[in-house]
Parts: structure tokens; sequence; C-alpha cells
């Protein structure tokens, strides 16, 4: 699976950035910005490179916070347990689809 550089949700552009000084300044491996409509994401851990799989979870964490962000939905938003495991749950389901 990759990483979009751009996705729509209710008409809004999301863009999604690599910037590891910006995930540095804020340690994280990434970050959602409802303002800017932006994702920024990292894809090391000081000198060492995160795995696919750690940019990918990442990835669908902050995606969860632009859906719910959007929904107005800021407490489930701001609930990092639920974010976490909804979108890991998502990330399942779209790994694992099997289409005819």
């Amino acid at each position: 699976m990759m990483i979009p550089k751009r996705f729509k949700l209710f008409g809004t552009t999301i863009n999604v950035v690599f910037d590891n000084n910006k995930m540095d300044d804020v340690k994280a491996y990434g970050y959602y910005e409802n303002s800017k409509t932006l994702i920024t994401l990292s894809d090391r851990d000081g000198l060492h490179m995160l795995s696919m799989d750690r940019i990918m979870d990442t990835f669908y964490h902050e995606r969860t916070h632009a859906i719910l962000e959007l929904m107005q939905e800021y407490e489930l938003s701001g609930n990092e347990k639920f974010v976490d495991v909804f979108s890991r749950l998502l990330r399942q389901a779209d790994v694992t689809a099997e289409y005819e």
C-alpha cells in the first residue's frame, strides 16, 4: 500500500507531506493540522528509518483525526486510544480486502 500525496473528504483536499524536521520539533511521527488540511509524516526516528508498517499506521492514525475533525467530532478526535484502535482496524480492513 502507498501513502497518497492528497485525498478528499467532504470535497476538501487533504494534502500529505513528509517533513522530518517538523516532526522532530513536535516529537511525533505524524500530525494533522485541520486549519491547513495537512497531514505531516516522518519517515525516520532520529537517525533510524521507520518501517513502512509504522509509517502506514501513522498515516491511518492521522487520517482518522482528519475524518473525525471534519465531522466536527472533536472529543473523539482527542481520544487517542479510540483513534489508534479505529485507525488500525480501518487499515486492517483495507489491507485484507478481497475483490472479485
